[in-house]
């Protein structure tokens, strides 16, 4: 039996906690940080940071975006994810919860990567941030390479909080 992503995430985010060997990264826009770990390749802009695991198996996206509505957000995300993640589908229902004093939505996905492989995609929306804001915080992996990285995703979201 797979235990969902959210459950296990959310029993990390109460811990605390950042990421092991990580770089911290800020973005100015949103007045947020996150970490992510060193040896992950990393883009990042005053409103966008890209990365993906040494591995390949894990992309990851912290987006600031107008709002943090989640309707907007989400449509604003499947606008971008719809040449990348074929039959993406939203799976279970959102749920509010709170990361590092920043509130937001968490929503799970599944989708086809364009190798036919299933993927499982992890969403968190948080805001409005200091800046008025919001944030979008994606991971899209592998469903087989799922349980090896959870850990490392767990630890990245658990890692988002707001700077000054």
């Amino acid at each position: 039996m797979r235990i969902p992503l959210s459950l296990i995430v959310l029993a990390s985010i109460t811990v605390g906690g950042g990421v092991a060997g990580a770089d911290l990264h800020k973005i100015k826009a949103a007045k947020v940080q996150v970490d992510i770990p060193k040896k992950w390749t990393v883009t990042a802009t005053d409103e966008l940071v890209k990365a993906a695991s040494a591995n390949n198996e894990v992309a990851l996206v912290v987006w600031v975006v107008d709002s943090p509505d989640v309707k907007e957000a989400v449509k604003k995300l499947e606008g971008e994810l719809y040449s990348s993640i074929q039959n993406l589908k939203w799976v279970d229902k959102t749920k509010k919860l709170t990361v590092n004093k920043l509130k937001g939505t968490w929503i799970e996905g599944v989708g086809v990567s364009s190798r036919s492989t299933q993927l499982d995609v992890i969403v968190f929306v948080a805001g409005p941030t200091t800046t008025k804001k919001g944030v979008i915080l994606l991971a899209v992996v592998d469903h087989e390479k799922y349980a090896a990285n959870r850990s490392a995703i767990q630890a990245i979201f658990g890692s988002l909080k707001p700077t000054k």
